[in-house]
């Protein structure tokens, strides 16, 4: 199903969602895109769990099955509002829009948390648990970095899209709830020597936001930058000595301003 507006065009949504091993968050997912408003052209569903390639490939599977002129992604542990296709649609037909961010909530809904980007961030956000693409845009791009694993690849392809000179526009009003969210910070260090080597000055953002007080004391920090400096495989190298220093060094002022709301 479609929605068509006053200038005639309709426009159509395919959902596309990675699974691995979670059966019963994706029944509930699953029965709120039942629920939507305005349906979804298609839901495609990839499961990972016997193979566990990542959601990167999960995904280029499945926007690559579709074909309406709109991708939405989200997670099997989502649950997307009642008129979240429909915001969509009114947001590329409203503002001729090339890429949605969507707001997540987290938690009890009406009661908990959120997701959303820090208000002082412009680069470390775009988590594909609420995105939408156009489809030309998506195969402009080739789709996600397959090489990524678990996480960031979400941000790779926001970051490469902007690169290329299109347009993010944030959308509040296209709501996804991630109620199982733990606010629990994933770091996989292929992961982030990709997106560091993708664009090293827009890294500096989200190497900032690892640093607070809790994860300096705790060691953490630690292990994250020595993590950036001693890992390699087939797909990436380690950041050099002096390269780290740079990082962590601007990486630690950016994080105190932004502390003092500079």
């Amino acid at each position: 199903m479609s929605g068509v507006y006053a200038n005639g065009k309709a426009y159509t949504v395919d959902v596309v969602i990675p699974t691995f091993n979670r059966p019963k968050e994706l029944r509930r997912c699953l029965a709120s895109l039942d629920d939507q408003t305005i349906m979804p052209t298609s839901v495609i569903v990839v499961d990972d769990s016997e193979d566990d390639n990542g959601p990167a490939i999960s995904r280029n599977i499945g926007w690559r099955k579709g074909t309406s002129e709109i991708i939405a992604f989200t997670d099997d542990d989502c649950v997307p509002s009642k008129e979240w296709i429909q915001n969509i649609i009114l947001r590329y037909e409203r503002d001729d829009a090339q890429i949605l961010e969507g707001s997540i909530t987290t938690g009890q809904v009406g009661a908990g948390g959120t997701m959303d980007p820090h208000p002082k961030d412009r680069w470390n956000r775009f988590k594909t648990a609420n995105m939408a693409y156009r489809r030309d845009i998506l195969e402009s791009l080739g789709g996600f970095d397959e090489r990524y694993y678990i996480h960031r690849e979400d941000t790779d392809l926001a970051w490469r899209a902007i690169n290329a000179g299109y347009k993010i526009t944030w959308a509040p009003d296209c709501v996804v709830h991630h109620p199982d969210r733990s606010g629990v910070q994933r770091i996989r260090p292929r992961s982030e020597l990709l997106l560091y080597y993708c664009d090293e000055k827009k890294y500096l953002e989200v190497a900032a936001a690892m640093i607070s007080v809790k994860t300096i004391f705790n060691g953490k920090l630690k292990t994250r930058r020595l993590a950036l400096r001693d890992y390699q495989d087939e797909h990436v190298r380690p950041i050099s000595r002096l390269a780290s220093i740079k990082l962590w060094t601007s990486a630690l002022t950016k994080a105190i301003l932004r502390r003092f709301g500079i």
